[in-house]
């Protein structure tokens, strides 16, 4: 997610516009923590170190005139979509004004559909998305084909396997099992640890996953695996990702803020600490890779983990937010499996 410095007007129309949204257009009145999410956006996405005020009414009618390029109209319907799922209701009247932003701008954004699922309670279509975007991320020609879907769903079971493949995992084991001989502070030590610390299973083994990166954002952003650390985790996916940047937000948003059950495991509600939450979204959208794509965490194993977060323009996180977020509550479906993001 791009973000873009906005003028001093521009600055002020955003922030009428998220007040449009949280207030259904003035039909009602702000909560708290929507106006707190609204302060906080504004000191760490738009970078404004005194928030403006706001306050409840319709999107400004000269919206689309001054919100004036494409990126600028872009991260601003991101932001506004976020919107709807503070107050955990996501109401069909706050939705509402988010398409009819995003259709003054010109903004035609995947998200938003997922967005409208959600306002209309249909939680399953929003997993069902999710998943087919996900599988034609994962499929070699870009479309979620049955092929893929089953090709998928055999991979990831590793009892269907036959000889070959029960051999390809034995060599994957023993690959990640030498990630325990790099020193320590490395970057592949630091994972390794990182599976062990948290009783998860390394690819290859049994009840493994054949994938690390959801590992590896783990370990590259250092939130740990509280519900408070799953929550920033998919704030700084998201906001380090442009094809599936509103699925990772509002997947994070939905199941850790708004107790939704989108999958297997824990969810939780009214866990959302604005400042932190916000914050990791600017970390993750200044990170300077594309960790999604077109790089191999096997190339980097040898970096020093600091030197490689610094490499990559992202800054070290308080001893009070590594306290906050190192609890081990929270993997995603118990003990031994992750099944966030995929290499």
């Amino acid at each position: 997610m791009k973000l873009v410095h906005p003028s001093p007007r521009q600055t002020a129309t955003i922030v009428q516009a998220m007040y449009a949204v949280v207030s259904a257009a003035g039909r009602m009145s702000p909560q708290p923590l929507e106006a707190d999410c609204i302060a906080a956006i504004q000191r760490h996405l738009l970078r404004i170190e005194h928030p403006l005020a706001g306050a409840p009414g319709p999107l400004p009618g000269d919206l689309a005139d001054i919100l004036n390029t494409p990126e600028l109209r872009l991260m601003t319907v991101r932001i506004l979509a976020m919107l709807p799922v503070i107050d955990r209701r996501v109401l069909p009247e706050k939705v509402r004004v988010v398409d009819e932003a995003a259709a003054r701008l010109g903004v035609e954004e995947v998200g938003l559909r997922i967005l409208r699922y959600a306002s209309r309670g249909r939680y399953r279509r929003v997993s069902l998305l999710m998943a087919k975007r996900f599988i034609a991320w994962w499929s070699p020609v870009g479309k979620a084909r049955l092929r893929d879907w089953v090709r998928f769903m055999w991979w990831m079971v590793p009892r269907l396997h036959g000889p070959r493949m029960a051999r390809m995992n034995r060599e994957m084991r023993s690959r990640f099992q030498g990630l325990a001989m790099l020193p320590q502070g490395s970057f592949g030590r630091t994972l390794y640890d990182f599976f062990g610390e948290h009783e998860i299973p390394l690819p290859g083994e049994p009840r493994g996953v054949p994938w690390v990166m959801h590992e590896v954002y783990h370990v590259i952003c250092e939130y740990g695996v509280s519900l408070e650390g799953k929550l920033l985790l998919t704030a700084f996916s998201g906001s380090s990702l442009e094809d599936t940047c509103l699925d990772q937000l509002l997947f994070g948003l939905l199941s850790y803020h708004a107790g939704k059950q989108l999958v297997g495991g824990v969810v939780s509600e009214r866990i959302l600490q604005p400042d932190d939450y916000f914050r990791a979204m600017a970390r993750g959208a200044g990170v300077n890779v594309n960790l999604a794509k077109g790089w191999d965490f096997w190339d980097y194993v040898e970096i020093p983990a600091c030197e490689l977060r610094s490499r990559y323009n992202l800054p070290p996180i308080s001893q009070e937010e590594r306290d906050s977020v190192s609890v081990f509550n929270a993997l995603l479906t118990g003990p031994g499996y992750s099944t966030s993001i995929a290499a």
